[in-house]
């Protein structure tokens, strides 16, 4: 009975941590300037349930670079000890689409309503929800899926599309 009981145990904890995953739809691939290295290897690796492959650093560490990646996705983080906040070039705080450059990164997911449910035990600052279509958007539209808009650590907006 004792013998039996660890393997049904681990079984049914197994799922569990794939739950809590973001699961990708295809492959994808980001990198990003981020100013807390160990923040953003803990939030887009829990949440996308990524590892770490690569580090380097140059020589004087001005630089440091994180490789994370797992079942589709790969995230580049990258800190550079000279870099500055989208708030401090601008001289206030500013929304990353105010500015020229990239606005937002996405991810096609599977499942939707888990990522919000990932986003949410993560305590994400989660920016806005569309999981219904808008009444505006026709439906004849077949460009509309169900999606999320959150921000990273860094402030950086990510949203997730729900593949069909």
């Amino acid at each position: 009975m004792r013998t039996r009981l660890l393997p049904t145990l681990l079984l049914a904890l197994a799922p569990v941590a794939v739950r809590a995953q973001v699961e990708v739809v295809g492959p994808s691939f980001v990198a990003l300037s981020v100013p807390d290295l160990a923040a953003s290897e803990r939030w887009y690796g829990t949440l996308f349930g990524l590892t770490r492959v690569f580090e380097g650093a140059a020589p004087d560490s001005s630089t440091q670079v994180v490789l994370l990646a797992g079942r589709g996705v790969r995230v580049e983080l990258v800190w550079h000890r000279t870099a500055r906040s989208l708030a401090a070039v601008a001289g206030a705080p500013t929304a990353p689409d105010q500015v020229y450059g990239p606005a937002k990164i996405g991810f096609y997911v599977r499942d939707l309503d888990r990522v919000l449910a990932q986003l949410r035990a993560q305590q994400a600052t989660i920016e806005g929800t569309w999981l219904t279509r808008p009444p505006h958007v026709a439906a004849t539209d077949t460009l509309w899926t169900r999606n999320i808009l959150a921000r990273d650590p860094a402030g950086a907006y990510v949203q997730f599309f729900e593949a069909r």
